[in-house]
């Protein structure tokens, strides 16, 4: 999953942006996700809704479902926690934020004013042209990574995801020189970057233990995908 952001100052033309990458990435073939931030309330909030009462009962979680699904949550999630949860719900191959200007994922910047040691381009939203979108598109395929705390390899020199993170958007390391990483781990609500030694001791282990069930008597068709919750609430006891 790579992830890219749009960042800007107010009526820069960031939705506009936002819409024409994720129109762009579709025509590529890729899954998308999209993640907005407001400091206002979104239309989910809307007052005197059936969702809106359940939060104002006093519902952490809010799910709706109906032609689509929603959560509304109570507490604001942090944005690699967001990412994570994205992560393990779908199988996206970008994720475009529109938004959250002061984390260190790739950014598209509409104004000049944010332009930070993570931005890939400045552009103008309003100027652009079909042409420059492709182009924009490029980048993003070369330049977007992943979540942070998870972008790994000692071997090109960098050991923490934050000095590699800066080093792609430099152009010093490309993304076929991390990790294949194929496990996602969270703990204690906040991600973990596995290296590709423990990434695969992990999976193959606890693959290995899965075929010995019946999980088609679950429902359950094959293990392209096993997402597992370990609850370790003795972990003070001796």
């Amino acid at each position: 999953m790579q992830i890219v952001s749009v960042v800007g100052k107010k009526n820069s033309g960031k939705t506009s942006l936002t819409i024409k990458l994720i129109e762009a990435l579709r025509k590529r073939g890729y899954k998308v996700a999209t993640i907005k931030h407001s400091h206002h309330t979104m239309e989910m909030d809307k007052e005197n809704t059936d969702t809106w009462r359940h939060k104002q009962a006093g519902s952490q979680l809010v799910v709706g479902i109906g032609s689509t699904t929603f959560f509304n949550v109570q507490n604001i999630l942090d944005l690699d926690r967001l990412l994570f949860l994205i992560e393990v719900m779908d199988d996206v191959d970008f994720v475009v934020i529109e938004g959250f200007k002061n984390y260190n994922y790739p950014k598209i910047a509409t104004s000049p004013n944010v332009v930070d040691e993570y931005t890939i381009t400045e552009v103008n939203s309003f100027e652009i042209t079909p042409e420059e979108i492709e182009e924009l598109i490029d980048l993003i395929e070369q330049k977007g990574y992943g979540i942070v705390n998870t972008l790994y390899n000692d071997e090109c020199g960098y050991n923490d995801g934050d000095s590699i993170a800066k080093e792609i958007i430099k152009g010093n390391v490309s993304l076929d020189e991390l990790d294949s990483v194929d496990v996602a781990l969270s703990v204690d609500g906040k991600v973990v970057g596995l290296n590709e030694f423990v990434s695969d001791f992990i999976k193959q282990t606890f693959l290995g233990m899965l075929k010995t069930l019946n999980i088609e008597n679950f429902g359950a068709k094959d293990l392209n995908k096993v997402e597992l919750l370990i609850r370790n609430t003795n972990h003070g006891d001796d």
